[in-house]
């Protein structure tokens, strides 16, 4: 994906048109946009968060919910997690993800929509989701730009039937 390994941040604003069509009723229906954390040591080699360049991007215009970016915090480095089957993926990203204590008023009571650029297995989602319930959300929801093949794949049976 050229904006998360080729520095093309400028296709965050395309990829969020598109999520904004396709995430309509998740954008009304939801207070926060709160995008999936980059561990600090990753976000300096990288240089931005690819998730909070979509969030920035969909909190424009009129009527969208509120980003704030830095809720979520990746307290624990995981190792990269691309090429990770999914118990592998899910035992490396357990303890990882934290609602940043200063956050927690802002979370309370909050229809929060979770925002990242690709879904593989979902282990990342369950445990920001997570976090973000035990912080006080009422509800959380998620939008990605993009969803792997993988997560299809490994979400359905294996004889294809979820």
């Amino acid at each position: 994906m050229p904006l998360k390994y080729a520095d093309r941040t400028e296709n965050a604003r395309l990829l969020a048109s598109f999520m904004k069509r396709a995430g309509s009723d998740l954008l009304i229906g939801n207070d926060l946009l709160i995008p999936v954390p980059l561990h600090w040591t990753r976000l300096l080699r990288r240089r931005y968060n690819q998730a909070a360049l979509l969030a920035r991007a969909l909190a424009r215009g009129k009527g969208m919910p509120t980003c704030i970016p830095d809720v979520l915090k990746r307290a624990v480095m995981t190792q990269s997690l691309a090429r990770l089957p999914s118990r592998e993926r899910a035992r490396e990203v357990q303890k990882a993800i934290v609602v940043r204590r200063q956050f927690v008023p802002a979370v309370e009571g909050k229809r929060v929509l979770l925002i990242d650029d690709v879904l593989t297995t979902g282990a990342t989602a369950r445990v920001c989701t997570l976090a973000l319930l035990d912080a006080g959300a009422t509800s959380v929801d998620l939008l990605v730009a993009a969803r792997t093949e993988r997560f299809a794949s490994e979400s359905e049976g294996e004889d294809g039937q979820s």
